[in-house]
């Protein structure tokens, strides 16, 4: 059987289409590029089979005219707003979609952050360590009990006899019509997106290119420029990808025009934020805290600011996880799953995830 032809449209470094590859079923062909022009999709289009597109990319009508014996085109990804549909079903190609599990992990990932920032988890944890007589009440402690300013002694719980917040927190936050910013809308943006507005947030985010009105309208997300998203938002989330030009991004100057109290989240990739910078805004109570899951330096180094401020002072409303937001109950790689229905097709099987 001549093996199926795969045109596989991937716009992420080596490494990861080195991953992509190596899973590519043996009778599954692959011709891989990384930012092809329209014209080089055109010149290539003719020989394809399946056309794998991750992430996004124009699919228009003109390149499925031109795929003769294109029998699938697979987005790897959730988003297909920018594939001709109206196309793909008059020339009889099937479109599809493919979640990806790990990208939906730091999706998730980032509200771990978000939540246990607004919440201040990690310097509320000293609080459950400290004995209750070095906290001090004003207020009755059960039915019957007169106001009265003394130190707390435990008592047992009923209904009526509990010590509500007995450590007087008073910066304890509501996740709720909070405003998010998202720098940096892919794939990972995407599924955020789709959370927070169940969160009841007022989303906002920046993109290299904008979303065209539909998408934004169907996503409840509002396009902002990267300063005004910054001076806006509540919470920033920094999913940008690495380019030289993205090389600490995230400085000082910029972090500066975040709202005073607001709240940082990394998870995109790691050198894109000046951490020194960030760490300054934290011992200053410019930034209410801060939540990496990616370093300029991986493995973390120990010297890394955010690490030795986290470790001098308890109060420090910062979470530091290993690099880990991609991780997920699968232990297993995904990525020959992208293949999953150009296989289908080879073997005449129903295509899984249909748009079109």
């Amino acid at each position: 059987m001549k093996p199926l032809s795969v045109l596989y449209l991937c716009p992420l470094g080596q490494q990861h289409q080195e991953w992509r590859l190596a899973a590519a079923p043996s009778d599954v062909q692959v011709i891989m590029r990384r930012y092809p022009s329209h014209s080089e999709v055109l010149s290539l289009i003719p020989q394809t089979d399946v056309l794998i597109s991750e992430r996004t990319g124009v699919i228009d009508r003109q390149i499925i005219a031109t795929g003769r014996q294109l029998k699938l085109i697979q987005r790897i990804g959730s988003l297909y707003y920018d594939i001709d549909l109206a196309a793909a079903r008059e020339y009889g190609v099937p479109v599809a979609q493919h979640p990806i599990r790990s990208t939906i992990a730091v999706a998730e990932h980032v509200m771990m952050q978000i939540l246990v920032l607004l919440r201040r988890a990690m310097p509320l944890q000293q609080v459950v360590h400290t004995p209750p007589e070095k906290f001090a009440f004003s207020a009755p402690q059960r039915a019957g009990d007169r106001a009265a300013v003394g130190p707390f002694t435990s008592r047992h719980t009923t209904e009526d006899v509990f010590a509500f917040n007995w450590s007087g927190q008073t910066r304890v936050s509501l996740l709720h019509r909070k405003t998010v910013g998202i720098l940096g809308f892919g794939e990972i943006g995407t599924e955020l997106a789709r959370r927070l507005w169940n969160w009841g947030c007022d989303v906002l985010y920046t993109k290299r290119v904008r979303l065209p009105e539909p998408a934004e309208q169907e996503l409840h997300v509002r396009f902002h420029s990267h300063e005004n998203l910054l001076r806006e938002s509540d919470v920033v989330v920094c999913l940008l990808p690495y380019f030289p030009q993205t090389d600490q991004w995230l400085n000082a100057a910029r972090i500066a025009m975040m709202k005073p109290g607001a709240f940082l989240c990394e998870a995109g990739s790691g050198s894109v934020v000046d951490e020194q910078a960030v760490a300054n805004a934290l011992r200053s109570g410019h930034l209410g805290g801060a939540a990496f899951d990616t370093y300029e330096w991986e493995p973390i180094k120990q010297d890394n600011p955010l690490l030795l401020l986290a470790g001098s002072d308890p109060a420090a409303n910062i979470l530091l996880t290993p690099h880990i937001g991609s991780c997920n109950d699968v232990a297993v790689s995904e990525f020959p799953e992208f293949y999953s229905n150009a296989l289908h097709v080879l073997r005449d099987q129903p295509v899984e995830g249909r748009v079109a």
